[in-house]
């Protein structure tokens, strides 16, 4: 199954029948469902956060521009996220989904910002505001946002790698530091000691793509050679990798660098699409989704080892591209 495009229906029939709770849902629970965006333009219509919303996620993640912040004044960004918090759908979501995220460089504070953010300590206690993270997480007292959260029970696990790749990040064109060597620490330590069965890796900017001129792993090329030779070692586990940033979906696979098909999908704009067009990426399966979209993820416990299906579904919740896969080398 691994590496194999399958029918979009069958593939994402799973969130389309899900049948949908009132109660929220618990961290001890297995999680069959997960949704995912990014560039939420506050001030616009979404509708991909109703259908979210509908479709009962039990674990909802932000991966980036989840408001389009742009200051220096907390004021103002905190007043964004009060628009995005107030969303209609998105209060539905947070009745009923477990809800994480990390940030990319809007919500962060200003465009393609890296560590020269004059406030970039201050915007992270209002993006863990936003997040409901509470007041004695790790989260609250470590420099950057980048996290880990764990759901489900043994034998059912799945972990979600939250990565910070603004708080640390040298110039665009220096192939400096990104992670910063106290998050590239703490992200061996979270996959090595991982005993999770499916291991899902968020990054705000994509990871394989390279090909395109914006923001991407690639800017970095020791930074990125490095994540792939930590992805590459027998005593990490096999992930799947969420990403957004790009006002486009798409899913891209690298075949060969690690040892097993790891998969990209990114998911953006939940509500800010670019229009038509297309660009070169040599990783990617089938072609760029253009419009409004959100992912999401459903992992099939019920083989000894679970089935992940990612797909991209435009913003009524049709799906738009997909793959199933199993993490295993």
């Amino acid at each position: 199954m691994n590496g194999e495009v399958k029918p979009l229906i069958a593939l994402c029939a799973a969130f389309l029948t899900a049948p949908l709770t009132a109660e929220p849902a618990k961290r001890s629970e297995p999680v069959e469902l997960m949704a995912f965006g990014s560039c939420y333009k506050e001030v616009l219509p979404a509708p991909s956060l109703h259908t979210i919303a509908d479709l009962g996620p039990d674990v909802f993640v932000w991966m980036g521009d989840n408001v389009y912040g742009d200051t220096e004044d907390m004021e103002v960004l905190r007043a964004k996220y009060r628009v995005a918090r107030e969303h209609p759908g998105y209060a539905r979501i947070r009745t009923t989904a477990r809800v994480t995220g990390t940030w990319d460089d809007h919500d962060y504070g200003a465009n393609d910002a890296g560590k020269e953010y004059a406030m970039k300590a201050e915007s992270q206690q209002v993006l863990l505001d936003f997040l409901d993270v509470p007041d004695d997480s790790p989260r609250r007292k470590r420099e950057g946002v980048y996290a880990v959260e764990d759901f489900g029970p043994p034998g059912k696990m799945t972990r979600v790698i939250l990565l910070d790749t603004r708080y640390f990040r040298d110039p665009v064109g220096s192939d400096g530091e990104m992670l910063g060597e106290a998050q590239w620490r703490w992200l061996e330590k979270m996959l090595t000691g991982s005993e999770a069965q499916v291991n899902v890796l968020v990054s705000s900017i994509q990871v394989l793509a390279s090909e395109h001129r914006w923001e991407k792993w690639a800017n970095f090329p020791k930074e990125k050679q490095r994540l792939m030779e930590l992805l590459a070692r027998e005593d990490v586990p096999p992930v799947v990798i969420l990403s957004g940033d790009r006002h486009v979906g798409e899913i891209s696979v690298d075949r060969e660098t690690v040892g097993y098909p790891l998969y990209d999908i990114t998911s953006s704009s939940l509500n800010l699409p670019l229009g038509d067009g297309d660009e070169p990426n040599r990783h990617r399966l089938g072609r760029m989704f253009r419009g409004a979209n959100f992912g999401s993820l459903s992992i099939d416990w019920s083989r000894e080892t679970p089935v992940v299906t990612g797909c991209v579904m435009d913003e009524r919740g049709r799906p738009q591209r997909a793959v199933s896969f199993e993490l295993v080398r």
